[in-house]
């Protein structure tokens, strides 16, 4: 259909569990005549589980099904889960092909040792892998919202430190909690809605929380909207002892049922950001926090991990996690009064410099060397949506002389993080210019700026997320390249850890396409399972080995009926029971093509038994006109009003290509043909031929 790379946890519950999935199998070895979904996760209740305990949380499903779950995925490691069997699993429709269960019980496990934060989880079921859910993992004790605390006066007293876990199930919904503090205590309010909302698969709308802290008067103390993107984090100072209430709804008093939210209050040290941001490998620092842990002391003795990359790190105590930036490169840090170019800070190149825009209108200037016509690349990492990257600061980068005439600008490169590209007309002296857009400026506006020179290299994307193969037969990944700072080379695509016996045709795309098709296989006796994967693209620019591994695209259902993407951390696939289509058959897996010429694919879908709802052909991956994945090498294209695509409930199509007469010589560049069977207006699920090899011979 993760911001560092983690090691990836499949979790089985008990064997009398998974016994109990086979035994559903044989019941039903052929579904009854209905399109199959895979399960549509929309929340999780409670949403937060507190480590070093066990709990019960309950996931809920819509326009699905969660009947046979029988294992769950986690992103990272040191959180497990077993299904709680139901005590029932009645179908609400007599024609559904699998009996309708939307919500399922899950026991938690979460380590004492399991890193704090958002965790990336599917469910896996005899029909499919599930869209992606989110369960928060906290130091604090989680606490359940009671019902009717939707006034002041019947507020849910909780405890200090404590995780809350409720809904903002309605319009208007407003919910109380009532704690104590004594004066000059400092609280943290953080919230977790919004951004544990932004990968669910379907949810028309989201929700935007506020918190604000009253006096048992109901005088407003402190408030909060958008924190961490629309997610409020608040710190309070209490003015004396006593009893005081917090409440949280909507900003604008909207509401859903499946909202779900998680309410942190504590009174221990809290790091919102980190200062320096970035730090080179396993060196002992002094990093200074943003918020109250900074009350509690100035610096924080720490020691970076080795590995580089952006990671979530806790500072000994310990605090909760913030994001720290772990390079190789030199590092400076800014040197203030740094706000013209003549009193740059002198930053190396390669280089990095921290800095933060510590008050309104503040200017950085960073001044580095380079030479004629070598490319240089300078990037701002501080606020990044859908990351951990939450700096205040929405950036934006000048490129200088020294006597201020701007020579490259930018302002929103990757989320609210500027980058550009700066070829140096001469030798000599440059600055860079980093400052906020709304002239805005805090101790939470802290930022790294990388300067490097642009080396060859690419990232890499897998849309859609998840696989779910019925054994014996087939589905289809399509995966997309970009590459950049002139590597224009091929890119080898593998998946590591896959389930067993399943397959996937080999693919590198070459240097003349961005894009290619992935075509997994299942064995006809393969086992049910499933496993998180990892896609990973290789290649050599320079010399240089380069490994990166894919971005996971999930599939969005937006409002209207679009498909939106939303990058993820967690790719799977799943051997499922055979549903609807139990073949693509292709009469030739490979098709050699003239420039000028058409070739003829004829496709043969082989259904189940009492299974005739329409289905459609494609080579592409499509939806209401948008081109999302297209394998067809340059110049070769689908000649649509040749193409039988659209069977109804017949079973037999075709598909033309057609090369352009200028198009370029290839060789062996895997497509497929699938067979889509409509879920709903958006959701479809695509069942995929052998991989065809197409070629261009001039």
């Amino acid at each position: 259909d993760a911001p560092c790379a983690s090691p990836r946890a499949a979790i089985h519950p008990g064997s009398a569990m998974r016994t109990l999935a086979l035994a559903a199998l044989i019941a039903f070895p052929v579904a009854a005549p209905a399109q199959t979904s895979f399960p549509m996760l929309t929340y999780t209740a409670p949403t937060a589980v507190q480590r070093g305990t066990t709990a019960d949380v309950t996931v809920t499903c819509q326009a699905s099904s969660l009947h046979g779950a029988y294992k769950v995925l986690f992103d990272g490691s040191g959180v497990t889960a077993e299904v709680v069997p139901a005590k029932d699993a009645k179908a609400a429709d007599p024609k559904a092909g699998v009996p309708v269960v939307t919500t399922l019980k899950l026991k938690i496990n979460a380590a004492a040792d399991a890193a704090p934060g958002v965790r990336e989880f599917r469910v896996a079921c005899p029909h499919g892998v599930s869209s992606l859910g989110q369960l928060v993992v906290t130091d604090a004790p989680v606490v359940l919202e009671t019902p009717g605390i939707g006034t002041p006066e019947k507020a849910q007293k909780v405890p200090v430190p404590a995780t809350v876990c409720g809904r903002t199930e309605a319009a208007e919904n407003v919910d109380y909690y009532q704690f104590a503090a004594k004066a000059g205590q400092v609280l943290t309010f953080e919230v977790h809605c919004a951004r544990i909302q932004d990968k669910i698969h379907d949810l028309q709308k989201h929700a935007d929380p506020l918190v604000t802290v009253y006096d048992l008067d109901g005088k407003e103390l402190a408030a909060n909207d958008d924190g961490y993107y629309a997610d409020p984090v608040l710190e309070f100072k209490a003015p004396k002892d006593g009893e005081y209430r917090v409440s949280i709804r909507d900003a604008k008093y909207d509401g859903d049922a499946r909202w779900a939210y998680a309410l942190t209050v504590t009174d221990k040290p809290y790091v919102q950001h980190l200062f320096p941001l970035a730090v080179n490998p396993g060196k002992a620092v002094e990093l200074e926090p943003v918020g109250s842990a900074k009350l509690a002391k100035a610096l924080w003795p720490f020691t970076a991990p080795k590995s580089p990359g952006l990671q979530l790190v806790t500072l000994t105590g310990p605090t909760n996690p913030a994001p720290l930036i772990v390079t190789p490169l030199s590092l400076v840090t800014e040197v203030e009064p740094n706000d013209t170019p003549a009193k740059a800070t002198r930053v190396p190149l390669p280089g990095g410099a921290n800095g933060r825009i510590g008050t309104r209108g503040d200017l950085d200037h960073f001044a580095f060397v380079a030479k004629k016509g070598q490319v240089v690349r300078a990037e701002v990492f501080a606020r990044r949506f859908g990351t951990v990257l939450r700096s205040r600061l929405d950036g934006v980068l000048d490129v200088m002389t020294p006597d201020g005439k701007v020579l490259a600008t930018n302002d929103d490169l990757n989320g609210k993080d500027p980058g550009l590209l700066f070829t140096p007309p001469a030798d000599g002296e440059y600055v860079v210019r980093v400052r906020d857009l709304n002239n805005k400026g805090s101790d939470g506006h802290v930022y790294f700026l990388e300067l490097d020179h642009a080396r060859p290299d690419f990232t890499i994307k897998c849309d859609p997320s998840k696989a779910s193969i019925p054994a014996g037969g087939r589905t289809a990944w399509y995966v997309q390249v970009v590459r950049a700072n002139g590597f224009a080379g091929p890119v080898k695509v593998d998946v590591e850890g896959l389930p067993a016996g399943v397959s996937v045709n080999p693919l590198t795309i070459p240097a003349t396409m961005t894009q290619g098709c992935l075509v997994l296989s299942a064995a006809k006796d393969a086992k049910l399972d499933a496993a998180a994967v990892r896609v990973v693209g290789t290649a050599a620019a320079e010399a240089v080995a380069l490994t990166r591994a894919a971005v996971p695209v999930e599939e969005i259902y937006l409002p209207g009926g679009g498909r939106g993407r939303f990058d993820v951390g967690m790719p799977a696939v799943a051997v499922t029971r055979p549903f609807d289509i139990f073949d693509v058959k292709v009469k030739s897996t490979r098709v050699t093509l003239k420039p000028g010429e058409e070739a003829k694919i004829d496709v043969e879908v082989v259904r189940a038994p009492g299974y005739d709802k329409t289905l459609t052909l494609d080579v592409l991956l499509q939806h209401l006109g948008g081109i999302h994945g297209n394998p067809l090498p340059p110049g070769v294209t689908v000649v649509t009003g040749k193409s039988k695509t659209l069977l109804g409930t017949g079973s037999v199509g075709h598909i033309v290509l057609r090369a352009a007469p200028d198009a370029a010589a290839c060789d062996d560049v895997p497509v497929c043909v699938q067979a889509y069977v409509p879920i709903n207006f958006v959701v479809k699920t695509g069942y995929a031929s052998e991989a065809i090899l197409v070629s261009v011979r001039r």
